[in-house]
């Protein structure tokens, strides 16, 4: 479960932004930079990850010293699972503008990506020693913290994170999920819920909040309707093993209809 909550909060990192119809586009206003984000996000909403690539190819066959253009379409690759790619253009990026914080980061997140985490811990703090007001990178530490059962540190570095973006919802999920680790199961519950209220239908959420509420007393109703909403959720994305692991666990206290039950009645 960790490794998967890592893996998606990695991946949420990578700020891409959008174009449709490039092929019928005539050159001049490839890239246009009053434009040029809208028509990057148009791209990969129409014709997906390639077609977001192919409006980078173009842009960097026009503009063959821009950094940002190395920088995006290596963050598309690291989506895309094609990591020398990915690792290329983040250092042709580099070697553009060595101090251009984004690939630099993006090299630390396609080390974690790919389960390579050592080194990776002094790296994010030297780029947090440039950047000290970047929330990502906070929230990237905080990653590297959680995988090292650092609990305590991933808190700290995610309250710093959501302090300089409150929009960021992710940062509670992944400060729940640590405050459960140094059972803290009040702000768990406080954490995660907070995230459901900006992304109700997250199946993995609702089964950890459900854990949460069973070390608090008073709490069974809560956890069981958690339960009930969490299976049917894995139901529905056809995540079978867990499915079945919690309609075991239902059963086990009596409740052996999950599909005619929405919610526990207290």
């Amino acid at each position: 479960m960790k490794a998967k909550i890592i893996c998606i909060c990695l991946f949420l990192l990578s700020g891409l932004g959008v174009y449709a119809g490039l092929a019928v586009r005539n050159d001049v206003l490839i890239c246009n930079p009053y434009t040029m984000e809208n028509d990057f996000a148009d791209s990969i909403e129409h014709e997906g990850y390639e077609g977001g690539i192919k409006f980078l190819n173009a842009c960097i066959s026009k503009y063959p010293d821009s950094p940002q253009f190395y920088n995006n379409r290596g963050n598309i690759y690291k989506i895309m699972h094609r990591y020398e790619d990915a690792l290329d253009d983040y250092n042709k990026a580099i070697s553009l503008d060595e101090n251009y914080m984004s690939p630099r980061h993006g090299k630390i997140t396609l080390a974690i990506v790919q389960g390579n985490y050592d080194g990776q811990l002094e790296n994010i703090n030297n780029l947090i020693k440039e950047y000290p007001d970047s929330y990502l990178l906070y929230n990237t530490r905080a990653v590297i913290k959680l995988h090292g059962n650092d609990y305590k540190g991933t808190i700290a570095d995610l309250t710093k994170c959501i302090s300089l973006n409150k929009n960021y919802k992710e940062g509670y999920k992944i400060r729940g999920y640590a405050y459960s680790g140094v059972k803290e199961y009040k702000n768990c519950v406080k954490d995660l819920s907070t995230y459901l209220q900006y992304k109700a239908n997250d199946a993995d959420v609702y089964f950890q909040r459900a854990l949460c509420y069973s070390q608090l007393p008073g709490k069974s109703y809560q956890m069981l309707n958690d339960l009930v909403l969490a299976a049917e959720l894995y139901k529905l994305y056809g995540n079978n093993y867990q499915y079945y692991k919690i309609k075991d666990m239902l059963n086990s206290i009596g409740i052996n209809n999950i599909e005619n039950t929405s919610t526990i009645q207290k």
